[in-house]
C-alpha cells in the first residue's frame, strides 16, 4: 500500500502506520487537525436525534450516491460502546434515545454539500417514550445534630436566619477550532489526528470498540483550544464515530463539529442550583447552615460523583460552621451529557456561598468583611470540627490587602445607603436617571491534587533524565509556555546548567503513556514540586553514578492518606492557592447595562516564579470570565489591579482562581446596585430590566398587603 500524504500548506510525507508500529504511540503536533489533508480523504456529518426521548425504530436513507456511506448501530463495524470511569454509553444510539441531538449515525462522502442534502432527506422513525430520571451520584455530610443528624432546631434559636437559592450555568466561550478528527485505517492499524486531552482513554476505547491492538493505534495530538472546551470523553466518542466511517469506507475521514455543536454537546457545563440556609448569632458568627446542591448532569456524566464531591467540599469555602448539613446530588435529564472542566468544576459552590454572604449583609447590619473575618477559621493550624481542612497561606492577610487597596469598606457603606432608592434611581422610574453603583467582594481557593478523585488514584508522575551531553530531558505532558520556562529555570538552578540545556519530551510510547487526563499534568504546583524533587535526586547521584541518570517522582501514599475517602473528611488537596477580589460597577440608566469600573485582585499562591507571566495570565482569565457573564455579550473592566502576597513557600497554581471569584463579586455588586437579589448567572441582555421590574411589582404587592392588613 502506498504511503498516504498529509498536507499542511506544503505536502508532507508520513510513514504508514504499519511502519510506525515500533515508534511513538502518542505524540504532539504543531498543527490543527482541520488543516490536514490526506489522499482520497472524505468528510463526515453526524446524524442526530430530533427528539429528546423515545425509542428509535429506523433510520432510512434513499439510495446513497456512489462513494457515500451511512454507519448506524446496526452496521457498526465493532463494539458499539465506550466506557469512562465505569459509565458506558453507546457510540450510536441503537434503541433508547436519551437526549435531543444524540448521535444516531454518521454520514460520510467526498462533498460536504452533498452530505448536507442527503442528511436532510434521511427519514428517522422514533416511537414516543418517557424519559426516566435517575440519581447519578449523591453525598450527605452532617456535623452536629446528635444521633438523628438533624440540625433544624438550631435555626429556630438563631438571631438571624437567611435563606436563598443560587443558580450557576456559566459556559466556556468558543475557542479557535471546534472538536473533531482526521482518522485513517491502514491494514490492521489506525492513525488519528485529534485534539484529545486524554490519549490513554482514547486508546483503550478504540482498541475495545474495533478489536485493534493498542500498539497499532497511533495518536497525533493536534493543537487544541482551552481544555474546558474539550469534553474529555466526548472527544473519544466522536473519534470512535469517525473511525467507524473510515473503517466502513476504507478512506481517510475528516469531521469538524460546527460551533453550535461544540457549545451544545462539548462545552455544556450543566446547571447547578445551590440553596443556602444560614443561621447566625447576634455577633455575626455562623451557628448552623443547611446547604442543598443539585447538579443537572444531562443524560449522563462519568465524572458525576467527582463533581458532586468537589461541589460539596467547596460549598463552605474557607468558612466555619458549628452545625452543618450538606446534601448534594447529580440527576439525569433529557439534555445532552454535560462536560467537565477539571479545574473549575467547583466554581458554582463559590458563587453560591459568596453571594449568600452578600445576602446576609443586605438583611443585617453586618458588612462583608466583618462576616468573613468572624467565620473564616478552618485552616489546618486551627482547631475545627469542620470535615474539610485546608492549607491556605495567610488568607486573612490576603483579604485585608484587597480591602485596603479597593477602599471596600467605605464604598460598601456608601453604595448601601444609595441603593435604598433601588429601581427608582433608574430612568423611567420617577425620572431620576441616576447611575446606581455597587461593589462586590468574593474569596475563593484553587485546589490541585484532589486526593479523593476516582482517577487520581493512578498517581501523578514526573520523570527526568540527565543525558551524557549534559542535557536534561523532562518527560511529561507539555505545560504552558510560561510554566515550561519556570521548569527550565528551576532545573537549571538545581543542576547548575544553562536553561537552554533543559528539554521537554511529550511523546510517549504505549507503556509510558500517562493514564490520567492532560489537565492533571498541566498544573503548576504538583508537577513543579515533583520536578524539583527529580532534579534534587539527579544532583545527589550525578557525581557518583554514570550518565544518563533517570529519576522519577510521584505523589506519596502518605500524602493521599491525609484524606479519608470513606468518612469524607481530612485534608482533601495537595496544595491550595487563594484569592480575594473586589469589584466596582455602575448601571447605565438608559441601557440597563453594567459597566465595570475597577477590579482589584490579591493572590496568595506561594512563591511567584514569574510575576509578569502570572499577571498576564490573571488578566487574560479576567477578560475570558467577563465574556461569559452575559449571554452573547462581552463586558470589559476599565482598570485592573493585581497584587501577590510575598512568600517563599512552594508555588501553587492560579489558573482557575478568577473563574471562581469574579462571577460572585460581579453578582454581589449587581445586587447591591439595584437593591435586589441577582441569583443567577449568566445574565441575559434584559436581565437587569427584568430584575428591576420584578422588584417594583414585589414592592407594590407588599405595600398593598400592608395597607389591606391595616384597614382590617
Amino acid at each position: 500500500m502506498p504511503d498516504k500524504k498529509i498536507e499542511t500548506g506544503e505536502t508532507v510525507k508520513r510513514k504508514s502506520a504499519e511502519k510506525n508500529s515500533s515508534k511513538i504511540h502518542a505524540q504532539n503536533m504543531k498543527d490543527f487537525y482541520s488543516d490536514l489533508k490526506m489522499d482520497g480523504m472524505i468528510f463526515a456529518k453526524i446524524i442526530r436525534s430530533p427528539k429528546k426521548s423515545g425509542t428509535l425504530k429506523s433510520i432510512k436513507a434513499k439510495d446513497l450516491p456512489e462513494g457515500y456511506f451511512l454507519v448506524t448501530a446496526k452496521n457498526f463495524p465493532g463494539k458499539n460502546s465506550i466506557e469512562t470511569l465505569g459509565t458506558t454509553c453507546e457510540i450510536f444510539c441503537s434503541e433508547k434515545i436519551l437526549y435531543e441531538g444524540q448521535s444516531l449515525a454518521i454520514l460520510a462522502g467526498p462533498e460536504k454539500k452533498v452530505l448536507e442534502e442527503i442528511a436532510a432527506s434521511i427519514k428517522i422513525e422514533i416511537e414516543n417514550a418517557t424519559f426516566e430520571k435517575k440519581i447519578l451520584s449523591q453525598k450527605r455530610v452532617v456535623i452536629g445534630g446528635g444521633k438523628q443528624k438533624n440540625i433544624s432546631k438550631y435555626f429556630s434559636r438563631a438571631a438571624f436566619t437567611v435563606r436563598n437559592k443560587w443558580t450557576y450555568r456559566l459556559n466556556s466561550t468558543p475557542q479557535n477550532e471546534a472538536d473533531g478528527a482526521l482518522c485513517h485505517f491502514e491494514k490492521d492499524a489506525i492513525t488519528i489526528f485529534t485534539p484529545t486531552h486524554w490519549p490513554h482513554h482514547l486508546t483503550q476505547n478504540l482498541s475495545a470498540a474495533f478489536g485493534i491492538a493498542e500498539e497499532k493505534i497511533f495518536i497525533n495530538k493536534t493543537l487544541s483550544s482551552m481544555p474546558s472546551t474539550n469534553s474529555l470523553w466526548g472527544n473519544t466518542l466522536l473519534v470512535c464515530q469517525i473511525c467507524a466511517a473510515s473503517l466502513v469506507s476504507g478512506k481517510a475521514v475528516n469531521l469538524s463539529l460546527s460551533q453550535s455543536e461544540q457549545i451544545k454537546f462539548f462545552s455544556n457545563p450543566g446547571e447547578v442550583s445551590i440553596t443556602h440556609k444560614t443561621a447566625l448569632t447576634k455577633e455575626g458568627t455562623f451557628k448552623a447552615a443547611s446547604i442543598d446542591i443539585n447538579f443537572d448532569a444531562g443524560a449522563y456524566n462519568p465524572f458525576a460523583q467527582e463533581i458532586i464531591d468537589r461541589l460539596t467540599i467547596a460549598s463552605t469555602s474557607i468558612y466555619h460552621f458549628d452545625k452543618l448539613e450538606i446534601t448534594a446530588q447529580a440527576t439525569s435529564s433529557p439534555k445532552p451529557p454535560t462536560s467537565v472542566n477539571l479545574e473549575t468544576m467547583d466554581a458554582p459552590s463559590f458563587f453560591a456561598i459568596e453571594n449568600q454572604l452578600q445576602k446576609i449583609c443586605s438583611e443585617t447590619e453586618f458588612s462583608p468583611d466583618e462576616i468573613r473575618a468572624a467565620n473564616s477559621t478552618i485552616l489546618r493550624s486551627e482547631k475545627t470540627k469542620m470535615p474539610f481542612v485546608l492549607e491556605i497561606e495567610r488568607p486573612r492577610d490576603t483579604l485585608e490587602a484587597v480591602l485596603r487597596q479597593s477602599d471596600f469598606r467605605r464604598k460598601f457603606a456608601t453604595c448601601k445607603i444609595n441603593s435604598e432608592f433601588g429601581y427608582e434611581k433608574i430612568a423611567g422610574y420617577k425620572g431620576h436617571g441616576i447611575s446606581p453603583r455597587g461593589t462586590g467582594l468574593a474569596c475563593a481557593y484553587d485546589a490541585s491534587g484532589y486526593y479523593g478523585t476516582s482517577i487520581f488514584e493512578y498517581g501523578q508522575k514526573m520523570q527526568t533524565t540527565l543525558q551524557k551531553d549534559g542535557t536534561l530531558v523532562i518527560h511529561a505532558q507539555t505545560p504552558s509556555a510560561a510554566v515550561l520556562e519556570i521548569w527550565k529555570n528551576i532545573a537549571a538552578e538545581i543542576l547548575q546548567i544553562e536553561p537552554k540545556m533543559v528539554k521537554i519530551n511529550s511523546n510517549f510510547r504505549l507503556k509510558d503513556e500517562p493514564l490520567t487526563p492532560e489537565n492533571f499534568y498541566s498544573n503548576l504546583s504538583i508537577m513543579t514540586g515533583l520536578l524539583r524533587k527529580c532534579c534534587q535526586g539527579i544532583q545527589a547521584k550525578r557525581f557518583r553514578d554514570p550518565l544518563p541518570i533517570t529519576v522519577s517522582k510521584s505523589i506519596t501514599k502518605a500524602q493521599i492518606n491525609q484524606w479519608n475517602k470513606i468518612k469524607f473528611r481530612g485534608v482533601p488537596f495537595n496544595s491550595t492557592s487563594f484569592v480575594a477580589l473586589a469589584l466596582d460597577l455602575k448601571i447605565d440608566p438608559c441601557t440597563f447595562w453594567p459597566k465595570i469600573k475597577n477590579i482589584w485582585v490579591t493572590v496568595s499562591a506561594g512563591k511567584i516564579l514569574a510575576i509578569k507571566e502570572a499577571e498576564t495570565r490573571i488578566k487574560f482569565s479576567i477578560q475570558k470570565t467577563l465574556a461569559e457573564l452575559v449571554e452573547g455579550e462581552r463586558l470589559d473592566a476599565e482598570k485592573i489591579s493585581i497584587a501577590f502576597v510575598n512568600s517563599e513557600t512552594e508555588s501553587k497554581q492560579i489558573g482557575a482562581l478568577i473563574k471562581k471569584a469574579l462571577p460572585a463579586a460581579f453578582s454581589a455588586a449587581i445586587s447591591q446596585a439595584l437593591n435586589c437579589n441577582e441569583n443567577f448567572l449568566p445574565l441575559k441582555s434584559n436581565s437587569l430590566f427584568t430584575l428591576l421590574s420584578q422588584a417594583k411589582l414585589a414592592e407594590k404587592a407588599e405595600k398593598k398587603e400592608v395597607k389591606e392588613g391595616g384597614a382590617q
